[in-house]
């Protein structure tokens, strides 16, 4: 994803947290904020209690393939903050699949 369509600094994702809109499942939580930039972002939260660097690395990057379509579609203007838990690094990717778009939807919408 490109550097504009990214949550960077720690400000931006506080700000995302704090947001109104949230919705959870077993597999991820998904924090919604507005942001007036006119297009939508979306950061990344993996916790090191998740594994080592290869394991985290490897949710992100199955995350960022499946939110990539999602955040072009979105209305412009949302901040999206996807947080892994526990139980994403057994997760196959339909799952986490299924999971994030149930949740984008809900919370998100579009």
């Amino acid at each position: 994803m490109k550097r504009r369509a990214r949550l960077v600094r720690r400000s931006e994702f506080d700000r995302a947290l704090a947001g109104r809109a949230s919705a959870s499942s077993a597999y991820l939580a998904l924090f919604v904020g507005n942001n007036g930039l006119g297009h939508p972002r979306v950061g990344l939260a993996v916790s090191r209690k998740l594994g080592n660097a290869v394991v985290r690395n490897r949710i992100k990057r199955r995350l960022r393939e499946l939110v990539r379509p999602m955040a072009e579609r979105t209305q412009a203007g949302r901040d999206v903050v996807i947080v892994a838990r526990a139980r994403a690094v057994d997760a196959d990717a339909a799952r986490l699949r299924d999971e994030l778009q149930a949740l984008w939807a809900k919370s998100v919408g579009a």
